[in-house]
């Protein structure tokens, strides 16, 4: 691999070298038309002064210091040509490390929840404190679980906020707090609320309601 490697940078720069002279024959070659047909004659005088600077440095004259002057300019052009080449960027991506790919988390329940319609009454204070406006409300679950619920609700809550439920069935009340809200097309809010602790007997449903075994994966109350 390391001399397949080493073969195709070879063949890469000989390729490089032969477009880097044909540019600089090129270039030279319309440069002399241009001071042949007088065009921007001081400029193509300048330009083609590299190959004449070298033949007269040689002490050479005549045709072999015309040749040499053609040849001279042709090669001082695709010098740098070559040179442009070799400083361009890469077109091939640098290799990069292999990326590890990260499958989408899935959202694990701590309980396991069951689509279970219970009646329940709620009641509140909204703003800081819990000290300024006071709220209630009775609505029924979507779903429970033996840490928290998810309820329609009218009333306006925010993440974190306190409020006490009170299962209608039983009247036994427990402390939670709003764990996220959902506003739905409709306009309506559902609440994802948990238990200030666990209590898998809360709801009194025939299923148990506690440690979900299965790792059941749906979004968290």
């Amino acid at each position: 691999m390391v001399m397949a490697a080493s073969e195709a940078g070879r063949l890469r720069v000989t390729r490089e070298l032969l477009l880097s002279l044909i540019a600089g024959s090129a270039a030279t070659l319309v440069l002399a038309m241009l001071r042949a047909g007088d065009i921007v004659p001081g400029i193509t005088e300048f330009l083609l002064r590299p190959g004449p600077y070298v033949a007269g440095k040689l002490g050479m004259t005549g045709s072999s210091a015309a040749l040499l002057s053609v040849l001279g300019d042709g090669i001082f052009y695709g010098a740098i040509a070559f040179l442009l080449m070799r400083l361009r960027p890469s077109g091939r991506k640098a290799a990069q490390p292999p990326q590890l790919k990260l499958e989408p988390l899935t959202e694990r329940r701590r309980a396991a929840r069951l689509p279970v319609k219970k009646e329940v009454f709620i009641y509140g204070w909204n703003g800081e404190d819990n000290g300024d406006e006071p709220f209630s409300e009775n609505t029924e679950t979507l779903n429970i679980s033996a840490v928290g619920g998810l309820i329609p609700l009218a009333a306006k809550v925010a993440p974190a906020q306190k409020f006490i439920l009170i299962n209608a069935e039983s009247n036994e009340e427990l402390p939670c707090r709003v764990a996220r809200t959902i506003r739905t097309p409709a306009g309506n809010t559902i609440v994802g609320f948990e238990f200030s602790q666990y209590a898998a007997n809360f709801w009194q449903t025939p299923e148990p309601v506690g440690v979900d075994v299965a790792n059941a994966a749906v979004h968290t109350t």
